[in-house]
């Protein structure tokens, strides 16, 4: 199964990606503050966004964590996405907290 796989390949791959998001992001950032994008409009819209993914990150958490249990036991899996759930929950509550500093 991981006769194919280069993990040179992949361990050079991963970081020049994110270099090149990085680079991206930061273009797009300039160019949008210079065409006035990131107004309150702009803010609040991303705001609902993230919302909306954070469920839907949540309920998919939940849905391949069930489907783990059942498929393979408690392995490394189990452990691995019981780490990204407590990830994904605790950064939530440092965030509410954060947020309910602010107002």
């Amino acid at each position: 199964m991981y006769e194919k796989f280069d993990l040179f390949t992949f361990l050079i791959g991963l970081p020049l990606a994110i270099v090149i998001i990085g680079i991206v992001f930061l273009i797009n950032r300039k160019i949008g503050k210079k065409k006035r994008w990131f107004d309150e409009r702009y803010n609040r819209i991303h705001e609902k966004a993230r919302s909306y993914s954070w469920i839907a990150t949540t309920i998919a958490i939940l849905v391949v964590w069930m489907i783990v249990i059942v498929m393979e036991g408690p392995g490394l899996t189990f452990f691995l996405l019981t780490g990204l759930w407590i990830v994904h929950m605790v950064s939530y509550t440092i965030g509410a907290f954060v947020g309910n500093q602010d107002n």
